[in-house]
Parts: C-alpha cells; structure tokens; sequence
C-alpha cells in the first residue's frame, strides 16, 4: 500500500458520488430555488424602477485661453490654465455641491405611499408645506386627510389612526416646529397616506456628490458626460441642468474674485499715493508763489538733463516695486486675506516669488474645500493651516529681503541722482529745491498714473471674463435611460442563488463527510482490494437470508464474494476465512453466517466457529444455545463433539463462544487454540471464523494467523474513513496478511454504478443491517450496537 494515499486531498471530489449527494439532499436545492424565486419575484415588484439620465459639457483645456489675456489688457488675470483632472475635482467638490444645493431650493420632499411602493411627487405634489421659521425635523412626517379640510400627522404611518386631527390652513406646532398644510384638491386622493420630509443643504450636496458620475467622452477630448440614477428622472434632468450652469458661474466667480481683488488692491493703493500727490502738489505751488523766477538750465548740460531724467524713471519703477512688497507682506500677514497679488500688477516679475505665491493659493484653495467637509479640530485641517502659516511666513521673510533690496537700490539712484543734478543746476539753492519738489511730484504723478492703468486693465478684464465650461446637450427627457431592476437579471440571479447555495451546502456535507461513500474514499485510503459489495437488506428477523432464496440477489452477492476469496487463496479446497470489522454494527457477524450458508449451499462441509467470546450472540440467529462453545474447549472442559451444534442448513455446523471468559485473548493465544483449529481443519472444508471488530480488541490479530484470507467489513455511510487507515497499517505492516474488504449495506440503486465486485446494483445512502456488542457485567470492550436499519 502507497503510504501517501492517505494523505491524498480531502477536497478530491467524486462527480457520481456528488451527484448522490445532491439526489439524497434534493429537498434543499428545490426549497433554495423557490427561496431564489420568490425573492427575485419580490424584489422586482417592491422596487422602484432607477433611471439614468445623462448630460453633456466641453471644458476649454489647458491651452484654450492662451492668447487671450494679450486680446485686451488686464485679461492676464482672468485667464485661467484649466487641467481637465482638477476640473472633475471641482464639479464634484462640496462647495460646487452646496451652491447647487441652494439653487435647486429643495426644502421639502413630498411622498405618496401605496399599497406596494412609495412614490414621490416631484413637480407636482397632493399638498404644500409652508414651514414658519427656520427649525426642521431630521425625520420622515406622515399625513392622512381626512376630508378636504381635516388631517393628521405622525411620525410612524402605523400611529396615524390616533392621531391628533388638524386643520387645512391652521398653523401646526408639531414637535417644536411650526408649519401650515394647503392641499391641491385635484391631486388629493383621500384612500392614500402621505409623507414629507425635510431636506438640508449640506445633507443635500453629500448625495450629489456620491450620485454625480463623471466619464470622459474619450481620450482625446475634454467633453464629459455627467449622469446620476435616481428614482424620479425629472429630479435628475433638474440636478444635472442646474449643476452644469452653476458650474460654470463658479469658473466666472472665480475668475472675477481675482480681477475684484486686484481692482480692490489698486483702490488701496491709489488712496495712499493720492493723498502723498497732493501734498507733493500743495509744496510745489507754495514754492512757485515764493519764488517767481523760473528755473534756468546751463544749455551745454542738456545731456546731463536727460541723465537725471532716466535716473528718476527707475527710482519710480523702484518705489513701485518697494510698494508692491510692502503690499504683499501687509496681506500675508492677515491670516484671513485669501488674495496674493501678482507682480504683473506693477509691470515686474518676481519669478520666485511668484513660485512660493501659486503653491500657498494651492494651499489655501485645497484648505478651504476641505474646510467644508471636516471640522475645525480635524487633525487633518490643523496640519494643513501649520502648512499654510508656514508658507506665509517664508514667503514674508523672502518678501522683506526683496523689499530691504530695493530700498538699497533706491538710495543707490538718489546718490546718483544728486550727483547728477548738481551738474545741472546753475543756482543751487534755490534751482535744488525747486528741482527735487518737481521731481518728487513727477514720480508719484507717475505711480498713480500707473495704477490708474492697472485698475482700468482689470476692469476691463472683469468685464471680458468668458465662461471655462460650454454645456453641449442639457439633460431632458430624450436621455433618460431604464437602469433598473432588470427582470431577466433578477431572475436569473435569484435561480443561481437558490441553487448555488444549496449545493454549496450538499458540497460542504460531502467534504466534511467522513464516512465511506464512494469506491474513492477507499481508494484514497487503502490499496487493500474491494472483493465484493452487500446490498442493504431491511426489515430482517434475523440475519439469515441466503438461505430462503439462493436466487436472490443477496445471494449473488455472497456468491460473488465466494468466488473472490477462492481466488485470494490460489482455489484452494479447504480454506480458513476470518471475518472481522472495525466496530460493532458493520455487519460482521451478518457477512460470516450469509458466506457461510453460501459455502454449505455449494456441497462445502462448512462450520462457522464464533471467536467473539467477549460477546456472544451468534447462537440466536440459528436458534441454539451457547452453553458450551469455544471458550469450553480452549479450557479443554468439552470436546469437540460436544462443543459442534448442527444448524437448520444442511452443511453447515456451528460452534458458539461458549460463556464469557474473563480472558478471551490469552486462550485464543494458548496452544489448545492451535490444535483446535488443525482438528476443525481435517473435519471441515470450509471454517468461517466471526471474530470481535479489530479496532475495539486485539482477539482478530490473534486469530488471523489461523486464517487463510481474512474479510474486512466496511458498512456504506457508516464506517468512518479513518478505521481503513487502521487496517491498512496492519495490512501494509505484515500482521495481517491476504485481507479483502467487503462493502455491506449498499442500498440499491439500479444505473448509478457500483463497487466493481459482481453486484449490479450501485452504492446510495441510507443504513444496512447490523448488530452491536456491550456486555452488562464488566467486559464492555465496545460501544452497544443497537443500529437501527
């Protein structure tokens, strides 16, 4: 025997004898199946039908506004650079959600319940609800009109009945809200309930963020399709519209709230200079009425003039930039201000500032959305306002050394500046004076004429702003689209599972069996030969029944087996066989007395010898008595004449176990057992030894050396798996040798298949015929075997 056939997979499955256990177990698939059924049927009728609805809107890309901010002045600050990815980000961002939210203006949802499903009233609705002030309920409210005129309320449909009656028109105060109730009388159906429920905002922008479904019509395009199910569709239709529109006025917002911001920048600064400019102009005109003498320029130092001229250009484009610093550190410091000007405003780059400035309005925009979905004490917003701070405290320190720069360049001109006047001015008192007020009121009349420019740009840039979205198909009625519940689907869904479960479960009772069932759980356990199958024979008086009718197929069987171990002995004429099983109740002493009888049958002088000595009781089967027996002549009390009884069969004798011994094992080992069996052998061809079950006792170890071939008894459905493994170690081990195992109680079950050994009937389920063993007065070696057939 191959020692790993014993390890052999568990989880090796046998199609026919699966398929057995689905014919045993058929109740359970057909219950599943109704169960399967009967649901689908439900589901189908109880759910409401969900329709799609889709819409379609073209982004402008990454690259479709270039140019346009050199179309006009100013348009630089309005356009924007789109990624298509951020932008599915932002119509699906709460805020975007909570605008549409409050432009649907969704307060109230309105029901009508049937008798099978709940239906809502959109667009139309039975009544109105017209809520006074601003506290709601976050629960479902249900209604019952009585009349045109008369109605009640209540919190669960079942408590209708006793509610308080109310009046069209009255104002209810019902649970710490007040509200009237008008009806639309052409609506009303009075045999029907109704609820309403009231709908917050951001309750509201959470479902359409978790409905909104966004594609990408294809790789090459920014068109996208947005689509949401639902179970009413002219409520999507509205949704999608709205969404799309309001989409695009929050780019036009966006991109305004730079150009207002810039122009707001611009006002501030213009006051400050405005206020510097007339106080230049007041010492000007103050100095002219003092001094009426004009200001005289030697002509040969013109070229110096222009010098000087140049000169005061760049100490203007310094100041500007000085004010831009200071501007910028003055709202980086405002840890409310969420706007950062640019350097473009005053007609410079700062390419590194400008880095450090786009990556804190990242910040700050990515802050702001998140705001509206975590509190304030979410780790996750502390660690992102550290973030912010921080960036905003580099970004000053950069700014304040920029600013610390010009102001060095700005004394640097002055110095040159002077130095150059000097030349210039023939009267230097007076000339000087009058020169640097001059100059002084040039640069600031510069700067605000500047900045005038500047708010004019954006302005015009605000004006000209353009939408970043373009809606192509608005949602409306032609795409609506039937999702669901899908009949076929459903049915088929239901008849999958009511039959997969089932079998799932059969399969689970046919792993985790571990009984013999099948010629596989042999074969996975033993390589000891099947050397014939007993079909199971119910409803027994006793255990003869070869003997009634030789033509039966029981007895075909017990031929079979005849035949089989006359074969395993090379035909011998006599022949000793040992019977003996793993427990009570498999059949063994069944097996020894029907293969006996089929032996006498044949004209063999056959005598069944009962080796059971610790349980008595094949002497009741025949109808004799067990005074004197084996355990009598091992103690050489009687002799063998004594000790044979003639049976009702012709041909066959019996010598019982005689009375109990209190040591069965040490006679069977004594020499008188020796001897018995070589005086049995010359008075008989055929000895069946019935022997105690060899996993319960060592007495059929003893006696197999006497045996020419020995039967192993495996009962189908009943004998555990891991018995076979007993008697195959033993078998493999040379301590019992020639052993056939034989099938017993194999229900009948005509063209499923069979054991291979002369039947023609296959193995089923259900249990043979069998006897136990106990005793009542101190040897129970083993379990009672009073198994029912």
């Amino acid at each position: 025997m191959k020692e790993n056939n014993v390890g052999d997979s568990l989880f090796r499955i046998d199609l026919r004898t699966f398929f057995q256990y689905i014919i045993r177990f058929w109740f359970l698939v057909i219950i599943g199946l109704l169960i399967g059924i009967g649901y689908s049927y439900y589901h189908l009728r109880y759910t409401p039908a969900t329709y799609k609805v889709n819409s379609r809107i073209l982004l402008k890309d990454e690259y479709s506004s270039w140019g346009q901010e050199y179309f006009l002045p100013g348009m630089e600050l309005v356009s924007v650079r789109n990624r298509l990815i951020n932008e599915l980000g932002i119509i699906k961002s709460f805020p975007v959600m909570s605008r549409v939210a409050k432009n649907l203006d969704w307060e109230i949802s309105y029901y009508k319940i049937g008798n099978i499903k709940t239906t809502e009233m959109y667009t139309y609705s039975a009544f109105r609800v017209d809520l006074i002030g601003d506290k709601r309920l976050n629960e479902p409210i249900y209604v019952r009109f009585l009349d045109q005129n008369r109605f009640k309320l209540s919190d669960r449909q079942e408590s209708l009945k006793e509610s308080e009656i109310y009046n069209v028109d009255q104002i209810v105060n019902y649970k710490g809200i007040s509200f009237r109730i008008n009806i639309n009388e052409n609506l009303l159906e009075l045999d029907s309930d109704y609820s309403f429920n009231f709908n917050y905002e951001n309750a509201l922008a959470r479902g359409f963020q978790a409905k909104l479904g966004i594609e990408v019509e294809n790789r090459e395009s920014s068109i996208l399709i947005l689509s949401t199910a639902s179970q009413t569709p002219l409520k999507s239709i509205d949704f999608l519209n709205v969404l799309m529109n309001t989409y695009i006025d929050w780019g036009v917002d966006q991109n305004n709230e730079i150009a207002q911001n810039t122009i707001g920048f611009v006002d501030q600064q213009l006051k400050v200079i405005a206020d510097s400019l007339v106080i230049t102009e007041y010492k000007l005109e103050k100095f002219r009425k003092k001094n009426f003498q004009d200001r005289i320029f030697v002509e040969e130092e013109e070229g110096n003039m222009l010098e000087v001229f140049s000169i005061e250009d760049e100490i203007t484009k310094k100041k500007i930039q000085k004010q831009y610093y200071s501007s910028l550190i003055k709202n980086l410091e405002d840890e409310n201000n969420r706007f950062f000007p640019s350097s473009v405003i005053f007609d410079f780059r700062d390419p590194n500032i400008e880095v450090y400035l786009i990556d804190l309005q990242e910040s700050v925009a990515k802050y702001e959305e998140e705001r509206f979905q975590y509190k304030d004490d979410n780790d996750l917003l502390k660690r992102d306002r550290e973030v912010i701070n921080d960036k905003r405290k580099f970004l000053i320190e950069l700014a304040k050394t920029n600013k610390s720069q010009i102001d060095e360049l700005i004394v640097s001109l002055n110095r040159t500046l002077k130095i150059q006047e000097n030349k210039v001015l023939k009267i230097p008192s007076e000339q000087r004076e009058f020169f640097n007020l001059k100059r002084e009121n040039k640069i600031l009349g510069d700067l605000y004429t500047f900045l005038l420019n500047k708010r004019s740009e954006a302005s015009i840039a605000k004006s000209s702003s353009v939408p970043k979205a373009q809606i192509l198909d608005f949602a409306n009625e032609y795409r609506v689209s039937y999702v669901g519940p899908n009949t076929a689907n459903t049915y088929v869904m239901g008849v999958f599972l009511g039959t997969g479960l089932p079998l799932l479960i059969i399969l689970l009772f046919y792993i985790f069996n571990n009984k013999i069932i099948s010629p596989w759980d042999l074969k996975r356990s033993t390589e000891i030969p099947v050397v014939g199958t007993i079909p199971l024979k119910t409803n027994l008086k006793n255990n003869i029944v070869v003997n009634n009718n030789l033509k039966s197929v029981i007895s075909e069987s017990f031929r079979s087996i005849r035949t089989n171990v006359n074969f395993m002995v090379s035909g011998s004429n006599k022949l000793k066989v040992l019977v003996t099983s793993s427990i009570s109740g498999e059949g063994k002493t069944f097996t020894s007395i029907n293969l006996a009888s089929i032996y006498a049958a044949s004209g063999k002088k056959t005598i069944i010898l009962g080796a059971d000595m610790r349980k008595p009781k094949i002497f009741q089967d025949f109808d004799l008595n067990n005074n004197i027996g084996l355990s009598s002549l091992l103690i050489n009390k009687f002799s063998i004449e004594e000790a044979v009884q003639k049976t009702s069969i012709e041909n066959l004798d019996l010598i019982s176990s005689g009375p109990v011994p209190p040591n069965p094992a040490e006679l069977i080992e004594s020499d008188r057992m020796q001897t018995l069996m070589e005086e049995l052998e010359d008075l008989y061809e055929i000895i069946i030894i019935d022997s105690p079950p060899l996993g319960l006792v060592t007495d059929s170890i003893l006696l197999s050396k006497y045996a020419d071939a020995s039967l192993y008894i495996v009962r189908h459905n009943y004998t555990k798996q891991i018995y076979i493994q007993n008697i195959s170690k033993l078998n493999s081990e040379g301590i019992i040798n020639n052993v056939g195992i034989v099938v017993n109680a194999v229900k009948q079950v005509k063209g499923i298949g069979n054991y291979g050994y002369g039947s023609q009937y296959g193995y089923g389920y259900g249990y043979g015929y069998g006897y136990g063993y106990g005793y009542g007065y101190g040897y129970g070696y083993y379990s009672d075997d009073n198994v029912k057939s």
